[in-house]
């Protein structure tokens, strides 16, 4: 996982429309009392919300979606656990509430009060409610199905004013050829010859990356 070494965490791809709906609802809670309202898909961050001058670093993020994703527990019912994130506070405990919206969604709820139980169990059947009238979970699962980006999809930069060179006439000729249909850039990457990439923003502390495709087929290719 990239956010290990990258301190930085990624988002599932969605229309900016579906992910305002998400966060609304997620601020509503918020500021009703629980700290931190996190919606995940997998390891992927769908909304953050926070309290009012709280911040949760991509690492505690991190640490959070490994904790829900490793145990079979939290998927057959819904969970209150106390948590220590140690970039927001390494000398104290959270409490979590987790429930699973689906197979692959969850929700997590963060609060300092051990007594928080019912309150929680309350803001997320109000949250699971808006979801679901807004087909917000319909959207998040086709956005998995889809894929992330791929680097066959990315768009080849625009040729120079100066104009073609003779032999980039030629290729152009020979790509768009009527009689010789294009071709995807399978094996050999994305536009000259890209394999993969990652970026990272420093003011956002997210990053965003493309799937891997062939020729980064396997563990060993994909980590060199």
């Amino acid at each position: 996982n990239p956010a290990t070494f990258l301190h930085a965490y990624t988002c599932l791809p969605l229309a900016n429309a579906t992910r305002q709906a998400a966060s609304a609802i997620l601020q509503d809670v918020a500021d009703s009392g629980v700290l931190f309202a996190i919606l995940m898909c997998k390891h992927k961050v769908i909304s953050l919300v926070g309290a009012q001058k709280a911040s949760l670093h991509p690492d505690d993020i991190l640490l959070l979606s490994n904790f829900v994703m490793s145990s079979e527990s939290f998927r057959t019912s819904e969970s209150f656990s106390p948590i220590c994130l140690p970039r927001y506070n390494p000398l104290a405990f959270l409490h979590a509430y987790v429930h699973f919206l689906d197979v692959d969604t969850y929700l997590m709820l963060l609060t300092t009060s051990s007594d928080a139980f019912y309150h929680l169990k309350d803001c997320r059947i109000r949250i699971e409610t808006v979801l679901l009238k807004s087909n917000i979970l319909s959207e998040v699962q086709r956005s998995l199905l889809d894929g992330g980006i791929q680097v066959e999809d990315l768009h080849v930069a625009p040729l120079p004013r100066s104009g073609p060179s003779p032999h980039q006439v030629q290729q152009i000729l020979q790509t768009d050829s009527p009689e010789r249909p294009r071709e995807p850039f399978v094996g050999i990457g994305g536009p000259a010859g890209l394999w993969h990439f990652i970026y990272r923003s420093i003011y956002l502390d997210q990053y965003v990356s493309t799937e891997f495709s062939p020729p980064l087929n396997n563990h060993q290719q994909q980590k060199r």
